[in-house]
């Protein structure tokens, strides 16, 4: 039994996969912080339900809260640790996806609640993410959508999950940040960390021994990054001047430092984490080595890459197939595969590994093992 195993008292036990699942956990100064397991209402969802977090901080506290038409289920987790949304005096988003924030609308109805986020999710919360980047912005990007165009046509599931979105990104629209969090922002004992790159408003918050992740550092799964970002013109000249220039919010390399970031807190914090803490009938308890883990994961795709692009030249879609198994680059599977090919494809041009020509051909520039050495510069342990 390691120091994580002992921090959790069971309230409520639920699914082998998580869903219902309340829990008891102290940081090592005795703080009392409840965990509660909300079901996606997309019962298909791989990543299980969202952990939701409340704490005592000068006023109850709740992190994140669920995917659109949890709010029930929400209400019914909290009812198992005495608590309803009119006790909560603000809630925290990890991040703005909709398993996180689809039920804020809701709760800020039912509550007086307050709703804190990073300083980047107000003004981007008023568009559709996938509307908001310019699609020629760069020839892997241009060479993205062209393949999406030609070879994926929308299944009967995106259809049925059309008007679930539409509703959730028009209520998500009238909802109000009170208040816009930045790095290094500190209230009572709960300290910000500004750690984009699988969502550019994604931060993690610290308190005591406790890190409460978000999607950022997530156990069994290794998050998402996003690709570099091209604001449409349209869109760029209504945002605030900080996220004009949204290099340090996107990417993979972006994502990469994030991590760096949190190992250098230390070995002596727990993660929580928005998504399976407890599945396959275990609960997942880690510290921050696994961020170091998702950095290396990330460090493995990038050597198969270069491998397979040694005295040949390739394309996005030949490296992505060389990557991938077939049986994942189904339907939309193949979009997900290759726009996270596109973010390692990014990330080996800026460290001067590889060479893209305007027709999209990749070939190895030099070595080709300039990324090595910055990898090995995340990985170095804090104090």
């Amino acid at each position: 039994m390691n120091k994580h195993d002992r921090i959790a008292k069971v309230l409520r036990e639920g699914e082998a996969n998580g869903d219902g699942w309340s829990l008891e956990l102290n940081t090592s100064s005795g703080r009392t912080v409840y965990a509660v397991a909300v079901a996606q209402n997309n019962r298909r969802s791989r990543t299980g339900p969202t952990w939701s977090y409340v704490f005592e901080n000068d006023g109850w506290t709740s992190i994140d809260l669920g995917t659109p038409g949890s709010f029930e289920t929400l209400k019914s987790a909290y009812s198992t640790i005495g608590l309803s949304p009119k006790d909560i005096k603000r809630v925290l988003i990890s991040h703005g996806h909709s398993d996180h924030d689809g039920t804020v609308s809701e709760f800020l109805d039912d509550s007086e609640a307050e709703l804190w986020a990073h300083q980047s999710y107000q003004p981007l919360k008023n568009y559709i993410p996938w509307e908001i980047n310019y699609r020629k912005g760069s020839i892997l990007q241009k060479e993205l959508n062209r393949i999406a165009e030609e070879k994926i046509e929308p299944s009967k599931e995106d259809d049925s999950r059309s008007e679930t979105d539409k509703n959730y990104f028009e209520n998500r629209k009238l909802t109000v940040v009170t208040k816009h969090l930045e790095d290094g922002d500190e209230f009572s004992d709960l300290k910000v960390m500004s750690t984009p790159g699988h969502s550019p408003d994604q931060i993690c918050l610290v308190l005591d021994d406790f890190i409460f992740t978000g999607d950022h550092i997530l156990p069994e799964i290794t998050p998402h990054p996003t690709s570099k970002m091209v604001f449409r013109n349209t869109i760029s000249e209504k945002l605030p001047e900080f996220l004009k220039d949204p290099s340090e919010l996107y990417g993979l390399g972006t994502y990469l430092d994030s991590l760096g970031k949190v190992i250098q807190l230390g070995d002596e914090y727990t993660v929580l984490p928005a998504h399976r803490l407890f599945n396959k009938s275990s609960f997942n308890w880690s510290g921050v080595e696994r961020a170091g883990d998702i950095i290396h994961h990330h460090e493995k795709r990038l050597n198969r890459m270069v491998d397979k692009l040694q005295n040949k030249t390739s394309n996005l879609e030949e490296t992505t197939k060389g990557i991938f198994e077939k049986s994942k680059l189904l339907g939309s599977n193949l979009y997900a595969a290759m726009s996270e090919i596109v973010a390692h494809l990014e990330l080996l041009e800026d460290t001067r590994d590889i060479t893209i020509t305007t027709g999209g051909e990749i070939s190895i520039q030099g070595s080709g093992t300039n990324y090595k050495e910055y990898i090995s510069g995340l990985l170095k342990p804090g104090p």
